[in-house]
């Protein structure tokens, strides 16, 4: 079988190290493994590569990394993490190192808890969210918001949860700190187990799907809690549907391309109440209607809505609904079902009608250009469908004068206490929303709020400012104070001291307004706002 070889005479051990040789030379090399795409190269600097040091199934994880998963949470483990490079570990050891940070975020998010819980003991209030006894101010979440810059309703969540787990949900808390759980799985259980008012039956459920919790997802979670809590208290199930009726709401939120989502939560018949009405108006079409079915349902719906701003009249059942959580929402003296009732006349605001507002410069009207208008609570929308408001033929224009240099209105005076209509429109055309950080609260829907109360602050463009309900009790009864700068911006000063800056947002970008003429020539930039009510007995303001 091989061919004859001249072996050595001079030891046995050459004779077999010779052999080797020989049959090394001979044999077929074994094939190399093949490398995954993320073994083939190695990132050194931008733009080049170094091959990848494959290491063999034995490589020893460098020191520290196999010790990971035994280290409680806290400052050392995140110094311990830092000190690898991703690109010197193993593919074992890289999910090693990132199930570590994962369990750090979890500890920081229970240590940012802890804070929250502990700032709202120290702003007691009216508000009761749960238990007796526990009573947070109103305006404790304007504070995370305004420091967090997020919404007042994520630090209403951040602020339920972190209460949730201080006082009703120790062993959650304490899982989330060791970083057995995650904040999605923390929050699981704390939905679920908010119509457990029993402390012992709430402890039995929360001792009962922890055991499992770090090895579920949420959605598995979720399922184990449906069967904790159904199997300890049937009736919670029954609770828990009643706070989630009562906290049904709809919101619109902005989408690209001039697009907007509503977004709502309601009872399923509700819901399919509203899905079944748009779909049978979208059936009914005409055969030949090449628009899509989804489409069809879009546009029923918006003309439901659109009648019912036309008329200036709720639907007759509107104003009378019951539901299970809150009881009927009857006049006292109405009697009958509700269609036998007349709709109600919709609620006025600054004197007019319920209306959207949208701004565009006379140049795009006209069509000399294509720059954006603005849709007041939504943000900057298409010149074409800007125009397409325009041209309603219940639309009515207001004329607004502007700084052709910073797109915001020009100011305007007075000394009385309530202001005049002129400057009320004024004050909303220009601020557009309330003014407190985050919040878009539409003007129109706000009180006008004196920086400087009257009369040591005079009724003035320089004084006044829209601020939604909440926000005006905030200011008048939770210690927050706004002033007004002379560069347009506005200071509001939190109860701690923290100060907060804002803006006054331009009617229209300044940077896409051409100019015309000198710099100092106004704009002028009409306000078109659809809604058939409008009331101008007073005139036009501008």
């Amino acid at each position: 079988m091989f061919e004859p070889a001249q072996l050595p005479s001079t030891s046995s051990g050459d004779v077999k190290q010779a052999a080797l040789a020989r049959l090394r030379s001979i044999l077929p090399k074994p094939p190399r493994p093949a490398l995954g795409p993320m073994d083939r190269a190695v990132k050194r600097q931008a733009g080049r590569y170094r091959p990848a040091v494959r290491r063999p199934a034995w490589h020893e994880s460098p020191t520290g990394v196999g010790e990971l998963a035994d280290r409680p949470p806290a400052p050392s483990l995140a110094a311990a993490l830092a000190s690898f490079s991703p690109a010197d570990l193993s593919s074992h050891d890289l999910m090693e190192v990132t199930a570590g940070w994962e369990r750090l975020i979890s500890w920081a998010q229970a240590r940012q808890a802890e804070g929250i819980a502990e700032f709202a003991r120290r702003r007691p209030g009216p508000y009761a969210p749960d238990e007796p006894g526990r009573a947070v101010s109103e305006f404790a979440a304007d504070e995370i918001a305004a420091r967090l810059r997020i919404t007042r309703r994520a630090a209403d969540v951040k602020l339920a949860l972190a209460l949730d787990l201080s006082d009703r949900l120790p062993a959650t808390r304490q899982a989330l700190l060791y970083g057995r759980i995650d904040l999605a799985k923390a929050r699981a259980i704390v939905q679920h187990t908010v119509g457990l008012s029993d402390r012992a039956t709430r402890q039995a459920v929360e001792e009962r799907v922890l055991r499992r919790a770090g090895s579920q997802t949420t959605s598995e979670l979720r399922r184990s809690l449906l069967r904790a809590v159904a199997a300890a208290d049937p009736e919670a199930v029954a609770k828990r549907r009643e706070k989630a009726v009562a906290d049904r709401f709809l919101d619109v939120h902005p989408l690209m391309d001039g697009m907007a989502e509503i977004v709502g939560v309601m009872p399923a018949e509700d819901a399919m109440a509203v899905f079944t009405a748009v779909d049978a108006i979208a059936q009914s079409a005409d055969p030949n209607d090449p628009r899509p079915v989804e489409a069809r349902r879009v546009d029923a719906l918006v003309d439901l809505c659109a009648d019912v701003l036309s008329s200036g009249d709720s639907a007759p059942a509107a104003a009378a609904r019951a539901c299970s959580a809150c009881g009927p929402r009857l006049e006292s003296g109405e009697s009958g079902s509700p269609s036998d009732r007349p709709g109600r006349r919709l609620t006025r605001q600054r004197r007019h009608g319920p209306h959207i507002q949208v701004t565009v410069a006379a140049t795009t009207l006209l069509g000399v250009d294509d720059h954006p208008g603005e849709l007041a609570g939504y943000g900057p929308i298409p010149a074409a469908a800007a125009r397409r408001v325009a041209a309603d033929p219940d639309a009515t224009w207001h004329r607004l004068l502007t700084d052709p240099v910073t797109g915001t209105l020009l100011d305007y005076g007075a000394t009385v206490y309530r202001p005049p209509p002129v400057l009320d429109r004024y004050v909303v055309a220009r601020d557009q929303v309330c003014i407190f950080p985050g919040c878009r609260q539409p003007a129109r829907r706000c009180d006008l709020d004196h920086g400087v109360p009257y009369p040591q602050g005079h009724t003035s463009a320089a004084n006044l400012a829209p601020l939604c309900r909440h926000h005006h009790r905030a200011k008048t009864e939770g210690g927050w104070t706004w002033r007004r700068g002379g560069d347009g911006t506005t200071t509001w000063t939190a109860p701690t001291g923290h100060a907060y800056q804002t803006d006054t947002p331009p009617v229209l970008d300044a940077q896409v307004v051409p100019p015309v003429g000198p710099r100092a020539i106004e704009d002028e930039r009409p306000v078109i706002d659809t809604s058939g009510s409008v009331d101008d007995s007073t005139g036009c303001p501008f």
